[in-house]
């Protein structure tokens, strides 16, 4: 928001009427995220890392085909959007602007829920935490200021974008190398 701000009251409401969007843009990938939790859960529970597997690509692929239709329907009626919530004239055209740019990072987001959601099913969550810290805190405020500072306003978007292409390549990267596979929640007791 200290990015946002900086832009003044225009930007101001043209990115809160984006961000009520987001939250409603963002829910079939998050449903997404929680739903191969469960599966992935379930299937390490008995051992079935090939059907975990399955999981993660069909959780991945089934998120690129929704965000994708999503991000395009937003990009065509992104203005129609913005104007569910705010009718200032220059809000709306950079409400527009923003979803325009951010739409086709959307599948992204996307991805950083799914595979995520897989490795919270191994009880991985602080590896998670740390993933999401890097996406929200070391990531979106330094490459939302650095685009904003050379493209001006539009770089907000494009910063937050970035961001989500950085965040789910971290998380593929733990999803394919990291120990998450390895960790054991319950260890067995010896019979007295």
């Amino acid at each position: 928001m200290t990015v946002v701000n900086s832009f003044g009251g225009d930007v101001v409401a043209g990115f809160g009427a984006v961000q009520r969007l987001d939250s409603l843009i963002t829910l079939p990938a998050m449903a997404l995220g929680t739903a191969v939790n469960s599966m992935a859960a379930q299937n390490i529970g008995v051992n079935q890392w090939e059907r975990v597997h399955k999981v993660a690509l069909y959780g991945v692929l089934y998120n690129l085909a929704i965000m994708l239709l999503i991000a395009t329907v937003i990009f065509l009626f992104a203005e129609f959007a913005v104007k569910l919530f705010i009718q200032q004239e220059d809000a709306v055209r950079f409400g527009a602007e923003h979803l325009k740019i951010i739409a086709f990072f959307y599948p992204f987001i996307g991805m950083n829920f799914i595979l995520n959601g897989i490795v919270r099913g191994s009880g991985a969550m602080y590896q998670v935490l740390v993933l999401n810290i890097i996406s929200f805190w070391v990531l979106r405020y330094p490459l939302t200021y650095f685009c904003s500072s050379i493209v001006g306003e539009n770089g907000i978007a494009l910063g937050m974008g970035i961001g989500f292409v950085i965040s789910s390549a971290c998380s593929l990267c733990y999803y394919r190398f990291g120990k998450w596979k390895e960790i054991k929640l319950f260890t067995a007791r010896k019979a007295s």
